[in-house]
């Protein structure tokens, strides 16, 4: 069973890291699109039709892809000035407490709505009501991905605590 989760926590802690990384090279499309709205709004009184939604889509699936990646690093909000009173395993077991409690309910309602959500979006061929009009169902698949991929995160950083309790890294 050890050698299971240590398994487990290392492919969590990697595909969130490759898939992090890969997410932050997003910024430079967008980057390029509204450079690009911008140029040809201010420059050639010409605005596409496209560029503000695609940036739109761009920014949540940077955003969502890199949720794991982030608490993989501890970069999201959380209440380290109550939490640094206390001895490092009050802290561990607060941790474990609060992840069983919030977070594992949480992440996997968040999963299972959003994975119903891009489901329905693919039943039906959703499309922008938009002037573009692009598919739906193909941005919203990016939500469940990145649900997923910070709900193991959060159960790979739960499991190295349960082994830091025991003395022992991971």
């Amino acid at each position: 069973m050890k050698n299971f989760l240590k398994k487990f926590v290392k492919f969590a802690d990697k595909l969130n890291l490759v898939v992090g990384v890969w997410a932050s090279y997003i910024v430079l499309v967008l980057t390029f699109v509204v450079v690009y709205e911008v140029i040809r709004r201010k420059v050639f009184n010409s605005p596409t039709s496209w560029a503000f939604e695609f940036s739109t889509f761009l920014y949540g699936g940077m955003f969502i892809l890199g949720a794991g990646y982030t608490h993989y690093y501890d970069m999201h909000v959380s209440i380290d000035v109550l939490e640094e009173r206390f001895p490092e395993k009050v802290r561990i077991w607060l941790r474990i407490i609060t992840f069983f409690i919030f977070f594992l309910p949480f992440m996997l309602g968040i999963f299972y709505a959003s994975l119903t959500y891009t489901l329905d979006s693919w039943m039906t061929h959703e499309h922008s009501m938009s002037a573009w009009a692009p598919p739906i169902y193909i941005y919203k698949t990016v939500m469940p991905v990145g649900f997923f991929l910070l709900l193991i995160e959060g159960i790979s950083k739960c499991i190295k605590d349960f082994f830091k309790l025991k003395g022992e890294e991971l």
